[in-house]
């Protein structure tokens, strides 16, 4: 037996699979941005929708909330509540809760001489704007 061998015959790419990858690479750059700027649209519409709906349901609370003012009843109802205004011949009573208020203190002594000071306002002005230089800033309560 003889062997035969087969020489495999080295492909190169001809002109038009050259020409079609071009035309390939060039279509898909092209699309790529339009494919973004599509997504991101989306994106903003999607956002806006949100927005809108937020806006109606405000809306919807709003046009609520006027309906109820236009009845007398709730009008009453709340100059009562938060105005505390009453009808003729009725009875109301304030509780104020007394942990609330600050202890009174017994009342200091007060006198009736005038009494001259001895200090320097000078002194006491200049030692007055170094201590505020020197002051902490006050803290806020969140």
């Amino acid at each position: 037996m003889a062997k035969t061998t087969t020489t495999r015959a080295t492909r190169r790419p001809t002109g038009g699979s050259i020409l079609l990858l071009i035309v390939l690479v060039v279509s898909v750059a092209m699309i790529v941005p339009t494919v973004q700027q599509l997504i991101s649209q989306r994106q903003h519409i999607a956002e806006l929708e949100s927005e809108i709906a937020q806006s109606q349901d405000q809306i919807t609370q709003v046009n609520e909330q006027t309906n109820r003012w236009e009845d007398p009843a709730y009008i009453k109802a709340e100059a009562r509540g938060r105005l505390l205004f009453v009808e003729p011949g009725d009875t109301t009573y304030v509780v104020i809760d007394d942990a609330s208020l600050p202890a009174v203190e017994d009342e200091p002594d007060v006198s009736s001489e005038l009494r001259e000071t001895k200090t320097d306002s000078t002194e006491l002005f200049l030692d007055s704007l170094i201590r505020a230089n020197d002051a902490q800033a006050p803290q806020e309560d969140q």
